[in-house]
């Protein structure tokens, strides 16, 4: 069992890792140059908003869809665990949130990239909603279930004002700083995805790892 202040610094330190607001300031600035700022400012508030809505609907039930599927807590912390450290790192290396080919090309043509590619899978993507749904599997009551959508909300508002500011004063967004923080939230969350396997598997296997 694990106390509410404990829990939210796990939850905390999980998003803020995996969501990375600064990381995404350079592909957002990518996918909508040659927008005006007004025009920055209102995607990046509709991609926030649809991001967490998506997310928050993924923690509320994805444990609940997993069960209905026979998937125990301990599989899903250690196969959450296994994707987030992917993610990890990549974001070490510099390589996250990289799009694929044809998202970055749907991204530069389309008028709008609030819901694709910017909200999904940019803002939330696997790796995302992967660490939300082993959160809510972790949570004990209906109060940390609540702290977790607050950390989530506060969180995407955090994003939302990272990219209202780039699209503002994207003159000033130096590319060396936002790669050392991606660097290190990536090593970060390497870190609590590690934790998550062990978690895991002391769930799995309590007479071998308790």
């Amino acid at each position: 069992m694990t106390d509410l202040p404990s829990y939210a610094l796990l939850a905390t330190g999980s998003l803020f890792a995996i969501l990375s607001p600064l990381g995404t300031v350079p592909t957002f600035l990518a996918l909508t140059e040659g927008d005006t700022t007004q025009e920055r400012v209102s995607m990046a508030g509709r991609a926030c908003a649809l991001a967490f809505v998506v997310m928050a609907a993924f923690s509320l039930f994805g444990s609940s869809i997993l069960n209905a599927f026979a998937v125990g807590v301990p599989a899903l912390q250690i196969a959450g665990g296994i994707v987030i450290l992917r993610v990890g790192l990549e974001m070490m290396s510099g390589v996250r949130h990289r799009l694929t080919a044809a998202e970055r090309e749907e991204g530069t043509t389309k008028d709008d990239v609030a819901v694709t590619p910017l909200a999904v899978p940019v803002l939330c993507g696997p790796g995302v909603l992967t660490t939300g749904i082993v959160l809510e599997s972790q949570a004990d009551g209906a109060l940390q279930v609540a702290s977790l959508l607050a950390i989530e909300a506060a969180i995407f508002a955090l994003t939302y004002f990272l990219l209202w500011a780039a699209a503002r004063y994207s003159v000033f967004v130096g590319q060396i700083a936002l790669r050392v923080v991606g660097r290190l939230m990536g090593l970060l969350l390497a870190t609590v995805a590690i934790q998550f396997v062990l978690n895991g598997a002391r769930g799995a296997f309590p007479g071998v790892f308790g």
